[in-house]
């Protein structure tokens, strides 16, 4: 049965493997040298040297960044391992004009090339104006992981982590706002290389309100590095700014659109010699509208069809704050304090009609729902590192300590009333007036340290790092009926209970990574994970203590750099853990047919992935095509189920069976002058399952995502951004299919690049709408929702900046 597919994944190897081969013959070799540039920067007036002057090294005759560093220990820089060939350098530094150096040639005779001593000459004007000299790509693609930078693109302005992961290559959001990597079942979300689970009971209400206007860049990693966590198919890393710009500099922004939406933030940040300062505040309302048809075809004696619809409508508003301390103690020891508050209140209603039909189509009997929401979140994380530089190139090591606090509530209200087939009351059956309430409370901490070790003056390096995890979860479940006789809300007992979670993992790693004449890369580690896990429902007297396990992860990387194109090849292995969610046999129900539970008898899931990446570039274009190939064991995925003779649906979470997925990437960006860019691909997979316990479960499916953006620089300081998404995606039981969504937005800079307008049309042409088809033992199920999500929104930002007006010093004076 697997043989068609595995087929398929030779050819598509031999295939690639054909066309790297041509790509050898059609390509000119070059040799490439093993040269050096250096130099130093100082001011021009004062002669003192300037440290964290940026650095660039371009390519002569183009104007794409080949290489770039700051200034650091007197003003000193020093770019090595570079190819022959001519360069053109340029320097920047906030109240500075611009240095270009060109003709910078390298070659067998000059492999070193010595720039002396660089003057930097006063910028005329006002110091406080900030000029941004070179603009990073976008996009920036490697063998691991793919880097959107943030602060590219005009959509960022006035947005929230959300709204930007929706343009980023390889990412999905769905409905809900839950975020995977495309060819990805599992994607865990970090955030400055921490997990956002240690951070946050709901990762979405988080992101919802973090100000776009606080990230650096987002990096999407298919194979990530021995020092990450193990579990999870692929990691998302959101990297926050630090403020490494000298002097006072922020942005303010507000933002509105037709749906009712609106948020503002703020972001400062100040530095100085050895010490920074970061901050930002955001606040915000949104408005969501949404409605939804199912339609189940049942093989039960009365019923042969079962129609629901319904409708939703609510409100959130949420806070965030951030605070950072960055202070350099010496040239070699730094302290970072970081802290984040996180504030989420929600509001809603929504109605539901489930009508039971028989085979003729006609209506037996109807159940009536109504539901009103009230939601609420408080999140506290609290981080601190240090870092030492040690001395004699012993290279660098880092300890950090990060402590979170969250509480949620959810309180909501039913109200449920039985109909026959006249829409009068079933006699007998008495109505459901219910209150149900959870409250929640996590707590995380994480301590970790960090060994990294350059091997003399190549890029090679060894790390080592250690790392203790843990996490608790109570889940407090009280839910109440109305009885009509008494008048008086009496306690559910089938539903009230409490959910108490503990999960410790402790990790050890090493990795160790070569550059060979800046040709060859290669990279290998491993981690080890000992889990050691328990948890209980107070309904329950069992207590369920999972025996401690120990797991050992490889990761390897090889790639090889050639003039105009590289070839890469990764494998590791991963871990998923089943969480306190998919764990707790709580049961939740959300109308009258649909209930959903934990599983506690669930194991950890095992992946192996492979994946061989090509990348070939231009002067002014780059694709990157990338096949992949996983197998996972004891795979876990969400099942629906309807017990015989009845007319529920109960979803639960199981270990299936095993699986193997075959995935094509191809992104890539266009260029076509200094004022024009394109950039898109696809990901297509193909999944197959394997199930030893259910030979229903024995299918095949195809998953596909496509994204394309598009980013015009035109006269008069106006600038125009697109981007338009689409997926579709399979699962064991079915398949859903996703609809186009896009954006499209034009910004005008004024007042010397200090006040930005932005207007921007999201989904312009349509609701977003996405279908899902569900195929039981015993039924089948056809769900069709619309979101409505079109929104015209404007945005007003102003960024400022204040430079010191006293001249720089040179270290150790």
């Amino acid at each position: 049965m697997y043989r068609k597919p595995l087929l398929h994944l030779k050819k598509s190897l031999l295939f690639f493997a054909l066309f790297i081969t041509i790509g050898f013959f059609k390509v000119k070799a070059q040799a490439t040298g093993n040269c050096n540039v250096f130099g130093k920067v100082s001011d021009g007036l004062t002669g003192e040297m300037i440290d964290f002057a940026g650095v660039s090294m371009f390519q002569q005759g183009t104007d794409i960044i080949f290489k770039s560093i700051s200034t650091s220990n007197g003003g000193n820089f020093k770019f090595v391992n570079i190819p022959y060939g001519k360069y053109t350098i340029r320097i920047s530094y906030v109240g500075f004009e611009k240095q270009i150096i060109e003709d910078v040639d390298l070659s067998t005779d000059h492999p070193d090339f010595s720039l002396g001593t660089i003057r930097l000459k006063k910028a005329s004007g006002e110091l406080s104006e900030v000029k941004i000299v070179e603009k990073k790509p976008t996009l920036e693609v490697t063998a691991d992981q793919i880097t959107y930078n943030v602060s590219e693109s005009l959509q960022a302005e006035g947005s929230t982590a959300t709204d930007i992961l929706k343009n980023v290559p390889m990412v999905n959001v769905d409905i809900d706002g839950n975020i995977s990597i495309a060819g990805k079942r599992n994607t865990r979300i970090f955030i400055d290389g921490k997990p956002s689970d240690y951070m946050t009971s709901n990762i979405s209400d988080l992101l919802n309100v973090l100000p776009s206007d606080a990230i650096e860049k987002i990096e999407v990693m298919n194979n990530p590095p021995a020092k990450y966590s193990a579990d999870g198919e692929g990691i998302i890393n959101i990297v926050l700014k630090k403020g490494y710009k000298v002097g006072l500099n922020g942005t303010l922004s507000l933002n509105a659109g037709t749906l009712g939406n609106y948020n503002a933030n703020a972001y400062t940040a100040y530095r100085s010699k050895g010490f920074s300062l970061t901050s930002s505040y955001a606040f915000g309302e949104s408005q969501n509208t949404a409605g939804s048809q199912t339609y189940n075809q049942n093989y039960l004696p009365d019923t042969n069809y079962h129609n629901q619809e319904g409708a939703r409508r609510g409100q959130n508003f949420g806070q965030n704050f951030r605070g950072g301390i960055n202070w350099d103690i010496d040239t070699t020891q730094n302290i970072k304090l970081t802290s984040n508050f996180n504030f989420n209140n929600s509001d809603g209603s929504s109605f539901s009609d489930d009508a039971y039909l028989n085979e003729t189509f006609v209506q037996r009997k109807l159940n009536t729902q109504s539901n009103n929401n009230q939601n609420r979140s408080v999140n506290v994380v609290l981080d601190g590192s240090y870092t030492l530089k040690l001395r004699n190139g012993w290279g660098q090591l880092d300890a950090s300590l990060t402590y979170s606090n969250n509480s949620a509530g959810n309180n909501r209200a039913s109200a449920r009333h039985y109909l026959d087939s006249l829409g009068m009351p079933v006699i007998g059956k008495t109505p459901l007036d219910q209150t149900y309430d959870v409250d929640a409370a996590n707590r995380g901490f994480e301590f970790k340290i960090d060994y990294d070790k350059p091997l003399g003056k190549s890029k090679s390096t060894v790390d080592f790092g250690v790392s203790i995890n843990s996490l608790s979860n109570d889940n407090n479940q009280d839910v109440e009926n109305y009885n009509f006789k008494t008048s008086i809300y009496e306690t559910n007992k089938n539903l009230t209970n409490r959910f108490l979670f503990n999960e410790k993992i402790y990790s050890a790693y090493a990795s160790l990574s070569l550059r060979i004449a800046d040709k060859w890369s290669f990279r290998a580690g491993a981690r080890s994970e000992l889990t050691d896990m328990n948890f209980d429902l107070s309904t329950i007297s069992q207590q369920y203590a999972i025996k401690p396990y120990i797991n050992v992860f490889p990761n390897l990387s090889l790639s090889r750099l050639f003039k105009k194109y590289t070839v890469g090849l990764s494998y590791n292995g991963r871990i998923g853990r089943p969480g306190s969610y998919s764990l707790s046999p709580q049961v939740t129900t959300t109308d009258s047919v649909n209930f959903s539970f934990g599983n506690p008898n669930l194991t950890p899931s095992y992946t192996q992935q492979i994946d061989l990446s090509f990348s070939v570039f231009g002067q002014d274009w780059a694709i990157y095509p990338r096949l992949g190939y996983s197998t996972t064991s004891s795979i876990i995925e969400r099942i629906t189920t309807q017990p015989a003779g009845t007319s529920i649906y109960q979803s639960t979470y199981d270990n299936l069976g095993s699986s193997q997925y075959y995935t094509f990437n191809l992104y890539g960006n266009y260029r076509l002058n200094k004022k024009f860019n394109l950039n898109g691909g696809a990901t297509v997979g193909s999944m197959v399952y394997q199930s030893l316990t259910n030979s229903k479960l024995n299918r095949s499916g195809i998953t596909f995502q496509a994204k394309t953006g598009i980013q015009i620089d035109l006269p008069k300081r106006l600038a125009f951004e697109g981007n338009f998404n689409y997926y579709t995606n399979s699962s064991a039981q079915g398949s859903n299919k996703g609809s186009l969504t896009g954006s499209v937005a034009m910004r005008k800079v004024l007042y010397k690049n200090k006040i930005r307008l932005r207007i921007m049309a999201i989904n312009p042409f349509g609701q977003t709408k996405y279908s899902t088809y569900t195929a039981g033992d015993n039924f089948n199920r056809q769900n069709y929702n619309i979101v409505v999500n079109r929104n015209f929104t404007a945005t007003i930002s102003y960024n400022f900046t204040k430079v010191a007006h006293s001249a720089p010093t040179k270290k150790g004076s």
